[in-house]
């Protein structure tokens, strides 16, 4: 009787000692926080802010690219054109010749600039979202210290084959709302907006 009170005991603190464990342990959407961190939507401003100005200087180099090929075309068809004479013909086609290689060469200027300029934007893209995501980070790290959780974890997180890591949270545990409040304290309420930065939070499992 005394061992089967016993066990009766243990096993009561040991649930109680695992409800309480459970009640420390909080969940997080870190997508829905990135997405709706209003310094998020900030640095979207800005990288199309930059996607605008690429395309602008693109299509400037492409009006550059249709005039030389107008004049190509002028030219090629002077340099057949017997109603001129030998000399302006052989003249026009010299001109021929530099032209296209200074087509040749403003192509590839093109080309590579639309690289570089892509790097770059990515770049920042990459530098944007980690520090975006250390401020985060931050704020979720004091914020549970707070209020005593002993675990935040991440329910928007995915394997590496795209499944969801956590299956079920109860709304009682989940922090979105309140780590959003801190994050935007001040702030308007944020548009509801896909992010063009994109946190990674995949795991192999």
């Amino acid at each position: 009787m005394k061992k089967t009170l016993t066990s009766l005991v243990l096993t009561a603190f040991i649930l109680l000692g695992t409800a309480h464990a459970a009640e420390e342990i909080a969940f997080i959407d870190l997508q829905e926080v990135f997405k709706q961190f209003y310094k998020t939507q900030l640095a979207q401003d800005q990288i199309r802010q930059q996607a605008d100005d690429i395309k602008m200087e693109r299509e400037e180099i492409e009006d550059e690219v249709k005039v030389m090929k107008e004049m190509i075309e002028e030219l090629r068809t002077d340099s057949r054109d017997e109603t001129l004479s030998q000399d302006v013909r052989d003249n026009k086609r010299d001109q021929l010749e530099e032209k296209l290689v200074e087509l040749q060469k403003k192509e590839q200027d093109m080309i590579d600039f639309e690289k570089l300029r892509m790097q770059q934007m990515e770049q920042q893209n990459t530098r944007m979202t980690k520090k975006l995501f250390d401020e985060i980070h931050e704020v979720i790290i004091q914020y549970a210290k707070v209020q005593g959780f002993s675990a935040v974890i991440d329910r928007s997180a995915q394997s590496r084959i795209g499944t969801d890591m956590v299956l079920f949270t109860s709304p009682q545990v989940d922090v979105t709302a309140d780590v959003l409040a801190v994050l935007n304290e001040g702030r308007e309420s944020t548009k509801d907006v896909e992010p063009e930065l994109a946190v990674e939070t995949k795991v192999e499992e």
